[in-house]
């Protein structure tokens, strides 16, 4: 009967120092494997580095792991180089834009001291014209000279826009007159 016995214990205690190697090591090289691959489909690439990151501490030497692994990094330099990519094409748009922007500007500073200058000629004509005939001046002469270019263009598009509003009405009238025909019979 001591012969069971002993050889119970030794079943026992081998059955604990696997268990405890077990706890020990903790997780396999295969679990390693599928949750970083699961972070990676679950599109959390560094969840996923790092659990392969672990895997490879307690496994260096395990071909899926590293395998694993390489595809990660190599997956995490594309996203880099996408990242880089996108910026750097956003720079140079916000560049465009504020060179757009200056040149907008410039041209807008270009047109008003124009526009300056023009009225100053402009004033100093009509100054020299009422010191030349002063008498000559009616009322309708000084309005028209008061009027800048901007002015006037501004008037011109007023009036062919109701030009434009006035024909269409026009049009609306005569289909509607044209569209009712009574019988003449």
């Amino acid at each position: 009967m001591r012969r069971p016995i002993s050889l119970m214990k030794r079943l026992f205690l081998t059955f604990i120092f696997v268990s405890l190697s077990a706890v020990v090591l903790g997780q396999s090289a295969e679990s390693y494997f599928h949750n970083s691959a699961q972070s990676f489909i679950n599109a959390d690439l560094q969840q996923a580095i790092q659990e392969a990151q672990q895997g490879l501490q307690q496994y260096p030497n395990n071909p899926k792991l590293n395998a694993l692994m390489q595809k990660l990094q190599e997956e995490q330099q594309r996203q880099q180089q996408q990242q880089d990519q996108e910026n750097q094409e956003q720079q140079q748009e916000e560049q465009e834009q504020q060179k757009d922007e200056q040149q907008d500007q410039e041209q807008g500073d270009q047109k008003q001291q124009q526009q300056e200058q023009q009225d100053q000629q402009q004033q100093e004509q009509g100054e020299n014209q009422d010191e030349q005939n002063p008498e000559d001046m009616n009322p309708e002469n000084m309005d028209m000279q008061k009027i800048s270019k901007q002015e006037a263009e501004k008037i011109l598009q007023a009036l062919a826009q109701k030009e434009k509003e006035l024909l269409k009405e026009f049009k609306k009238k005569k289909t509607n007159g044209s569209a009712k025909h009574e019988k003449d019979w």
